[in-house]
């Protein structure tokens, strides 16, 4: 049966357009599966049949694609046109009118070297068309009209200079060709030059600092493992190469893979200029105010004896102008599950030292000496069980949205629960030296004069020693 040939005007086709980028595709279509599933599972006597490899369909002139991951799009050579549709499935009218929707994007662009891709789906009973075009010379997506990228560019807060926004746009061109490694030509020469540039960045954050987490490989890759691992793809990527030295699509693919980085990694950073911010769901929507000042802060430091300001001091160092920083969380949580491990420690040493106190003949029986220990005793049992429940906590941290939940309205109730297992600790150990104070100062002790004085002696100098350390660890500002 012949096909016929519908008529769709052009003007209201183009009114479908959505303007899209790649990262917004829904990643190809599904793949068709047969009409029928009948079951075979004879293996005929000394079968050795070379497996069918191309398997590829077309559909006049569209061309069925495998990317290297193992999906399927659909590519028109004729029209340089990618879609990731199932052609498979879609009627005969609907193919018309995605061709003819081309036709007319293309005679209004009335420029045939451009690369297109553009999907069909239908939106309450209307069908409308996303679609961005790819400019290979100059390696960058664009599109018929203006377009508010807000989506696009929210991820950096002061986005308004082109040679910013260009280099996001050039991160969704790479995207676009790790998605559609078709028709694309990279030589082994221009995947060489990636590979150098790539060990440069990091022979540079190797030698530049000790820690690299802070380096720009850290907010790449996360850590140096996961660096050297992409860079081992790249390596991979240099000898997919053909006797040409053309690579092929899994090269292609994992090339544009790592250009997608770098560029996306250039738009956030702008080039270390101080506006770029990292990605939006990791960041704070709203800045805090100066909470050291709050009343509700002061009063919480005076009860807690100024944990909270240490506390606060050590999480404001893991965002910095609403950026929040994956690596310096977890540095947080790392020494914060060290600290509480070290407390859960010397909290079972303060209960050992109660005891004993308790048992010192003529010591322990004194009233006072007896409630402060007990007191002691029983604030480190608690000490040892917020330690444990603050590690589980801080695993929780570990997770970013977690970690911005807290951080964002709930600032001071984080100081606060972060703040507990230091508290407990250290009323734990004040209860356990007043009540030693007061058994060894009462009359019924039998203590002499002279060995009063050289505890009150040994007191002051233990202070002496300590207050200024104190002081020095709140900031040269207190000192001053």
């Amino acid at each position: 049966m012949a096909l016929t040939t519908l008529t769709f005007d052009h003007q209201e086709l183009l009114k479908c357009s959505v303007p899209i980028w790649p990262t917004q595709l829904r990643r190809y279509t599904e793949t068709a599966l047969p009409e029928s599933l009948g079951r075979d599972y004879m293996v005929q006597e000394m079968q050795t049949d070379l497996p069918q490899v191309d398997r590829r369909e077309t559909r006049g002139d569209w061309e069925e694609s495998t990317h290297p991951s193992g999906a399927t799009f659909y590519y028109n050579k004729t029209m340089r046109t990618y879609t990731e549709m199932n052609l498979r499935t879609c009627s005969d009218e609907q193919l018309q009118r995605l061709e003819s929707w081309i036709n007319a994007s293309r005679a209004k662009l009335r420029e045939n070297s451009w690369f297109l891709v553009v999907e069909q789906i239908s939106v309450r009973g209307q069908e409308i068309y996303p679609y961005y075009y790819v400019v290979p010379e100059k390696r960058i997506i664009t599109w018929l009209e203006p377009v508010d990228g807000y989506l696009l560019f929210q991820e950096c807060t002061a986005a308004w200079h082109w040679n910013h926004k260009r280099l996001e746009l050039e991160a969704q061109f790479w995207k676009h060709i790790e998605y559609f490694p078709v028709e694309i030509i990279i030589s082994r020469e221009e995947a060489s030059y990636l590979a150098s540039r790539y060990w440069i960045r990091l022979t540079e954050r190797q030698t530049e600092a000790l820690a690299l987490e802070r380096s720009t490989a850290a907010s790449l890759f996360w850590n140096l493992d996961q660096m050297k691992e992409m860079a081992s793809e790249l390596g991979i990527a240099v000898g997919l190469a053909g006797p040409d030295g053309v690579a092929d699509a899994p090269g292609v693919a994992i090339c544009a893979k790592l250009f997608h980085i770098i560029r996306h990694h250039e738009y956030l950073h702008h080039y270390g200029q101080p506006e770029a911010r990292l990605m939006r769901t990791h960041s704070l929507g709203e800045r805090h105010g100066n909470l050291e000042n709050s009343r509700v802060m002061t009063g919480v430091s005076v009860a807690m004896f100024w944990i909270p300001i240490m506390v606060l001091k050590r999480l404001q160092s893991i965002y910095v102008d609403g950026l929040v920083s994956g690596v310096d969380i977890k540095k947080f949580t790392d020494d914060f599950n060290a600290q509480a491990k070290a407390q859960t420690t010397v909290a079972s040493v303060i209960m050992a030292v109660d005891a004993s106190i308790l048992a010192i003949p003529g010591l322990g029986s004194q009233l006072a000496t007896k409630a402060l220990c007990s007191v002691s005793f029983i604030l480190s049992v608690y000490c040892i069980v917020a330690c444990t429940i603050a590690q589980q906590f801080s695993s929780r941290m570990r997770s970013l949205d977690f970690a911005v939940y807290y951080m964002q309205g709930k600032m001071i109730n984080l100081v606060i629960l972060a703040s507990i297992p230091s508290f407990m600790y250290l009323m734990s150990l004040a209860f356990s030296i007043l009540g030693f104070l007061a058994g060894i100062f009462t009359i019924d002790f039998g203590l002499d004069v002279s060995a009063k004085i050289g505890c009150v002696l040994a007191f002051i100098v233990g202070a002496s020693f300590t207050i200024p350390l104190v002081i020095a660890s709140f900031g040269p500002g207190l000192i001053r």
